[in-house]
């Protein structure tokens, strides 16, 4: 079986900081805004919320996320193994 290495994703650049268009400088994570989950007048909510390690769309994400870090990584060590 080939080793296991978790990774955590916290930030896609690893920044804590980003610096708007403006030249302002605020916290690389999403807005109060983008964090509400109170559904609009048609009843869609639209917002960021962190998933369960265990949800289905987790899983997948994990597994897409595995698979490239396999390729990118891996290359020929794991050639012809299985992202299943």
């Amino acid at each position: 079986m080939a080793p296991h290495y978790p990774v955590t994703i916290l930030r896609s650049d690893g920044q804590t900081e980003v610096i708007t268009k403006t030249g302002a400088k605020e916290l690389n994570r999403p807005t109060a805004t983008q964090l509400d989950g109170t559904p609009d007048p048609e009843g869609n909510v639209d917002c960021y919320r962190r998933l369960d390690d265990n949800e289905p769309r987790a899983v997948d994400w994990r597994r897409k996320i595995g698979g490239m870090l396999m390729q990118v990584l891996g290359r020929d060590a794991h050639a012809g193994m299985s992202r299943v």
